[in-house]
């Protein structure tokens, strides 16, 4: 019995040494193996210009509307807007839609893709391709435009492709406005070179 409780005092007394030697030498491994980590490498950055961020304010979805001295309702509306550091009455617009109701019932949608707006100067100039649609079945295609807000004007001086109800219009430009005529109270006029090529199943 003597011997058994000596050779078991014998094996917890080398245990006892060996296991703080044991885990000590793991220890020393852990460190020598262990990479350095460098911080400024490992942290994700975003690739941003902070300074621009911070100079340039940002509009998102502003909306514009007015009423013309006649009566008609003008609006306009962008997905984002910047406006001009030096002139608070200019901002510039991406993803333009505008709109004007006509006090005889007729609308007109207007699509675009960029805008500058001067309520100063009472305008919407609209660029990079404006597309025009009206109630009564005019759908023009041209590449620059302008909405006056505070009268009923909208107006084009580039070239102008219209699919109209009595068939297609080419232009050089064209104007819409009131005409003060209680029988006509707003006019589309085609300017320039104009073409028409009749279509009578339009």
């Amino acid at each position: 019995m003597s011997t058994h409780d000596n050779t078991y005092s014998r094996v917890i007394s080398w245990l006892k040494i060996l296991l703080p030697l044991l885990a000590l030498g793991l220890l020393s491994t852990l460190f020598l193996v262990a990479r350095t980590v460098d911080p400024a490498q490992d942290l994700p950055f975003a690739d941003v210009d902070v300074d621009e961020l911070a100079s340039q304010q940002r509009i998102g979805k502003p909306h514009y509307s007015a009423v013309t001295p006649s009566g008609a309702s003008v609006s306009v509306s962008a997905t984002s807007a910047r406006p001009d550091p030096t002139n608070p009455a200019r901002i510039s617009g991406t993803g333009i839609r505008a709109g004007i109701e006509l006090t005889n019932g007729n609308r007109v949608d207007i699509a675009a893709a960029t805008m500058l707006l001067d309520t100063g100067a009472g305008l919407a100039q609209l660029a990079d391709g404006v597309q025009i649609e009206t109630s009564n079945g005019y759908t023009l295609h041209t590449q620059s435009a302008e909405i006056a807000l505070d009268a009923t004007r909208l107006s084009s001086t580039t070239p102008t492709r219209i699919s109209a109800p009595i068939g297609k219009i080419s232009a050089d430009s064209f104007v819409l406005t009131d005409d003060n005529n209680s029988d006509k109270p707003y006019v589309l006029v085609f300017k320039g070179h104009v073409k028409l090529v009749y279509d009578p199943n339009e």
